[in-house]
């Protein structure tokens, strides 16, 4: 554990990377004790994330059964979309707008990493760069607190978008966004750099249909109607 950072904080961040990455299985118990003793942290800071994670439906409360790991809520996949296609797409814009070159560092590090974890196809590193990236592009902004609220609104979103890398593994096409919308940063080009993180934020649709044929187990009422035109 970092010793400047809140033990809570990092506790939810460990377990919400867990469950992203499906090392917590839709499903599975949340074993306080064993995971207080694997953290070497008391069961203060575990339940403060625990309950933060339930907010965000991650994970569900059974008072007389504990605690454990949701499914994919369909219709929360869809407003973590919505977030981003209006929060994050306006950041994007303004991140164009105030673009400036001390940025130049942090985003060429981030996509050389990209291009390394995307040649050797580590899912799980690629994945927690793809949002570094776009949390970069909030502090570019010039609102990097932003990210949280982004952040805390799409964990359903981000267990398929994750799940998705797994089964398509469409690495370099992600890069390649990034490093265009990167090109675009650079120039200050705001209809440049929206109309291609718009391609990308279209890329989740047929992420959520190979989830709902490949992983339908994942998912909770999978044969119900997802209606994705909603937002389209």
């Amino acid at each position: 554990m970092d010793l400047r950072l809140s033990k809570s904080s990092q506790v939810y961040e460990l377990l919400r990377e867990a469950i992203i990455s499906l090392r917590l299985a839709p499903d599975a118990p949340i074993l306080e004790r064993e995971i207080s003793a694997q953290l070497g942290v008391s069961r203060t800071p575990l339940r403060e994330a625990i309950l933060q994670l339930a907010t965000e439906n991650l994970v569900r409360i059974a008072p007389s059964d504990g605690t454990f790991v949701n499914r994919i809520i369909p219709s929360e996949v869809l407003q973590g979309q919505l977030v981003r296609d209006t929060i994050e797409m306006r950041l994007t814009r303004l991140a164009a707008r105030n673009f400036g070159d001390t940025f130049e560092k942090d985003f060429e590090l981030s996509l050389f990493r990209q291009s390394s974890a995307a040649k050797r196809q580590d899912v799980d590193e690629f994945f927690a760069l793809d949002n570094e990236f776009h949390r970069l592009i909030c502090q570019c902004a010039g609102f990097p607190e932003a990210w949280q609220t982004i952040h805390g609104a799409t964990g359903q979103l981000d267990r398929c978008r994750r799940l998705a890398f797994s089964l398509e593994a469409h690495y370099s096409a992600v890069y390649d966004e990034h490093a265009a919308m990167y090109e675009k940063l650079r120039t200050r080009d705001e209809d440049g750099v929206a109309e291609i993180f718009q391609v990308q934020l279209d890329s989740t649709f047929p992420s959520i249909d190979i989830l709902l044929r490949e992983r339908p187990d994942v998912v909770a009422g999978a044969e119900a109607d997802f209606d994705i035109a909603l937002i389209r």
